[in-house]
């Protein structure tokens, strides 16, 4: 019996499988860590042969939808977080509860102590100048994340001996100390798990991580913080916007408000209306 594959288009019967499990997938049907049908049954479910659906099956394991288990089978993997915290000045918690899902932490070291001369460089500190440094653990809905570490000048700070397990670190910075940041800047690159990184995020060592290294900024351009977080590239998945180099500096968003304003404008004028006409609400 046949269940959603066509003999009359030249379409690739690999493909228009795993576009049906995929949008199973998306759509909700098949939930994370649930077992897919073996090989077996979607081949008579589908009618095609057990090529076919390796091929498909093999595509949706290597784009992370799908996972394999050696002797139990493939599963529906756990959707990836989308992250856009890396073009905007939000810190991962409220970046996270923003979108309704629930940050947990766990510190698991928060002291006054000396900084590797790379973040004494980042900082612009002295050799001598003490900085806290934050060691945390932090996870989204019950599952790991991501491993932190932070550090903030301590002359910035004093005093910074607060519970960090449920609170965001940039809001009490804002809220205790006045701080804001106001800028950054962020690097991304792909690296491969190794001890400790292993056991803290629960992966295998050469498992693919995301590691973002990160120098935030007050409004005087001074440096206020500087970190290097390792996200498990199985469960992250980062959003970066691109901006025009010729000088203009709107987003989408930004540009179509402004070309609805324009064409309110010239609706304006044709209607006889004076050329000094008021704010359009848009």
């Amino acid at each position: 019996m046949n269940y959603g594959i066509r003999r009359d288009v030249p379409i690739p019967y690999y493909y228009q499988l795993s576009q049906r499990l995929r949008e199973e997938i998306e759509g909700g049907v098949r939930v994370a860590d649930a077992p897919i049908p073996s090989e077996h049954e979607l081949c008579a479910a589908y009618g095609i042969s057990r090529t076919v659906v390796r091929q498909a099956l093999g595509d949706l394991v290597a784009e992370g939808l799908l996972y394999r288990v050696k002797g139990k089978g493939t599963f529906v993997a756990r959707r990836k977080l989308e992250e856009k915290f890396v073009q905007r000045s939000d810190g991962f918690y409220r970046e996270m509860t923003m979108r309704g899902l629930t940050v947990s932490t766990t510190v698991l070291e928060q002291r006054v102590a000396p900084s590797p001369p790379h973040v004494r460089h980042a900082l612009r500190l002295r050799e001598d100048d003490a900085t806290v440094k934050i060691d945390r653990l932090r996870s989204v809905d019950g599952d790991v994340l991501l491993f932190v570490q932070t550090y903030v000048p301590a002359s910035l700070c004093p005093g910074l001996v607060d519970d960090l397990s449920d609170v965001s670190l940039y809001g009490l910075l804002r809220e205790r100390y006045g701080l804001e940041v106001a800028a950054g800047t962020r690097m991304v690159e792909a690296v491969l798990a190794h001890p400790p990184l292993t056991a803290l995020l629960g992966v295998a060592r050469g498992d693919p991580l995301l590691k973002i290294d990160s120098v935030s900024y007050l409004a005087d351009g001074w440096p206020l913080e500087y970190y290097e977080a390792w996200h498990r590239g199985d469960r992250s998945k980062l959003e970066i916007e691109m901006m025009a180099s010729s000088g203009a500096t709107s987003t989408p968003s930004t540009a179509r408000r402004s070309r609805r304003a324009e064409g309110a404008t010239r609706v304006a004028r044709t209607s006889g209306q004076s050329n000094s006409i008021g704010p359009v609400i848009v």
